[in-house]
């Protein structure tokens, strides 16, 4: 159920190269309607972060029940070094504004291309103390711990998804990364009524409908193997 993590992973990078360098370049948080609508400003900076990541990561979410070749994520363009000096400097520039929400949700994206788990559940945590009540943060969260436990969600990573869903019911990734916690300990009643929950809201003919719909079959054929059905 990970590879699409990791590819995820590896799309975001290419976004990473074009805001991560505004994002450091941005001014410090401010207050006031007029600051926070200024060039460079928090706001400018966090929806610059959201346009550029919103669509990889979200077309990952729809590859999560089938999985997503490494192969098939382009190589990066840029040298390393280069990378890891750019997160460094954003890093450093977080310990003197704690509060900047678009620098720690970069943080922890970056923290994510290179691979580094533990460092990206220490930004996600940050993120989480600025937006308590965020599904996508808290299942975002959920993901890199599950990848620094060796690609595992059961135990803390499931109950920050299980908390993503009482905030919000309808969540797609988190209902989607539940199931597949479900499927993998073999409770398919719940994996099943985790993946409808994401059909209903969706047309019959789409395309994420259709390859959730088979993945239930599947959950629905080994349910009732182990029934003795």
């Amino acid at each position: 159920m990970w590879p699409f993590i990791l590819s995820a992973v590896g799309m975001t990078i290419l976004a990473l190269l074009f805001v991560l360098p505004m994002l450091l370049r941005s001014a410090p948080v401010s207050t006031g309607e007029q600051a926070a609508d200024a060039a460079g400003s928090p706001r400018a900076t966090r929806s610059a972060v959201l346009l550029a990541l919103a669509l990889p990561l979200g077309a990952a979410a729809v590859q999560l029940l089938h999985g997503w070749p490494l192969a098939s994520v382009p190589p990066p363009t840029i040298a390393p070094q280069n990378v890891d000096a750019m997160v460094q400097r954003l890093a450093e520039r977080l310990k003197a504004q704690p509060d900047d929400v678009a620098g720690w949700r970069m943080l922890a994206r970056s923290y994510e291309t290179q691979r580094r788990f533990d460092r990206a559940v220490e930004a996600y945590q940050q993120l989480a103390r600025l937006l308590p009540r965020d599904a996508s943060v808290l299942t975002d969260q959920a993901v890199a711990l599950g990848m620094s436990r060796d690609q595992r969600l059961s135990g803390e990573p499931e109950k920050l998804l299980e908390q993503a869903l009482a905030l919000e019911s309808d969540h797609v990734q988190a209902l989607a990364l539940l199931g597949s916690a479900a499927f993998e300990r073999a409770d398919y009643p719940r994996a099943i009524e985790l993946w409808q929950r994401i059909v209903s809201r969706l047309p019959p003919d789409d395309e994420m409908a259709v390859s959730i719909a088979q993945s239930i079959d599947k959950a629905k054929a080994l349910a009732a193997k182990a029934s003795g059905g």
